[in-house]
């Protein structure tokens, strides 16, 4: 995994104010119990693992070759990674702009034209829009 050390950048907390989105996050597959998936409103694909991680999208930025995932794993830094089938993409309903997911220790929410920020335990994370990214 294409990983980055970088510190959050200062609004990087800003989804923790938007309020829980209600609708159904869940997959009826038995090997997806207890994690939360959503699509993006632009229909990127993303899930959040229990326990703090994985969180990911099945997507990365335009400019970014090579990969087709951003994710970050608890206790190491957010990055890129090549993953072959989409690990992240469920058949489940759109995270409204403005809205925000929880799952034990880790957090998605999407924000202004899109653009998701995730996080796994408040330490690491990325924010993931079509054109850029920033991963700590």
């Amino acid at each position: 995994m294409a990983a980055a050390a970088a510190q959050p950048p200062a609004d990087a907390d800003a989804v923790d104010g938007y309020p829980i989105a209600q609708g159904n996050y869940s997959s009826p597959d038995a090997s997806d119990f207890s994690w939360v998936f959503f699509k993006t409103p632009d229909g990127r694909g993303c899930g959040i693992g229990p326990n703090g991680g994985p969180v990911g999208c099945d997507a990365v930025p335009y400019d970014v070759t090579g990969f087709d995932q951003t994710a970050v794993e608890p206790g190491a830094p957010a990055g890129y990674r090549r993953s072959g089938p989409r690990t992240f993409t469920r058949d489940v309903d759109v995270l409204p702009e403005g809205h925000r997911l929880e799952n034990w220790g880790a957090s998605c929410g999407v924000g202004y034209q899109g653009t998701v920020t995730c996080r796994t335990y408040g330490e690491h994370g990325f924010i993931l829009a079509a054109t850029y990214s920033v991963l700590w």
